[in-house]
Parts: C-alpha cells; structure tokens; sequence
C-alpha cells in the first residue's frame, strides 16, 4: 500500500512537458519571417513565454533595423493577453490604457503583428513581428501560428 502511495505521489509530482519550449520557439519565430519573406517583408520575430521573457529574438538578414520593437510587442500580447490588431486601436481611444504602453515603453509596444500564444485556457507566450507595415506584420504572425496547431 506504502508502495503504491509513493508510486502515485511521483506521478502527481512529475512535471508536466512545457507548451512552450526553446525548439518550438525557433520554429515559430522561423514560420514567421518565412511568411513576410514571401511578402517581399524583411523583419525580425520574436517569441516570448508567459511571463514575457524572450525565448527567441530572430532578425532577417535583409531587415533593415535591430530586432527591438518584436519583444516589446510580444510582451504586451503576453501583458494584456490580447493581440496587437485590438491593442492598437485601444490604445488611440482608452487613455488609461494608453498610459500604461507608455509608461513602460522598454517593454511594451501595442502595435499589429503580435499575438498571446495559448494552450487551451492557458496563456503559454506570445509571438510578434515587427520592421514591416502593422498589417503586413499581422498577417505573417497569423499565418506562422497557423502552422502551429497547438496554438491559438
């Protein structure tokens, strides 16, 4: 009985593999700048964990700028849990919520091109990309994570 008490207790007690992991993270950020490539859109992607540290931070050799703005607008899809595409518009006409972008400005960009990442309820990170147009940006984050099923 003692046995099979601590046998169980080990199994409750092994950790569960993690949604999010460090080769998930670089295929992620990889399907990114594949699908702005194909849009002619050099950039850089990003993909952080749920507490909004970066896994991942890759930039196209043809980008133009350093990979600064994909973390911060991967941080805030983590942040606020929402997508750039609806943080955007918000932060034009919510003052406070506004306020808040800027007080943070090293760490947070709410600007198109970032998504939260989730695992059924449960918020595992978020993704963004950034040096291209905010909409052409969306559109290479939504479809890189379509190729990620266990995402959405």
């Amino acid at each position: 009985m003692l046995a099979t008490l601590a046998l169980m207790a080990g199994l409750a007690a092994a950790p569960e593999p993690r949604a999010l992991t460090l080769p998930t993270a670089v295929d992620l950020a990889k399907a990114a700048i594949d699908a702005c490539a194909a849009k002619g859109a050099h950039i850089s992607a990003a993909v952080v964990d749920s507490t909004g540290n970066p896994l991942v931070v890759l930039r196209d050799e043809q980008s133009p700028k350093p990979p600064i703005a994909a973390p911060r607008k991967a941080n805030a899809a983590v942040v606020f849990d929402l997508p750039g595409s609806v943080m955007e518009p918000r932060e034009k006409t919510d003052p406070a919520f506004a306020a808040k972008i800027a007080a943070d400005p090293d760490h947070l960009n709410a600007h198109g091109g970032s998504l939260p990442l989730h695992v059924g309820a449960t918020l595992v990170g978020g993704l963004a990309i950034a040096d291209t147009t905010h909409e052409t940006a969306d559109q290479c984050a939504r479809a890189a994570l379509a190729k990620f099923p266990q995402f959405h």
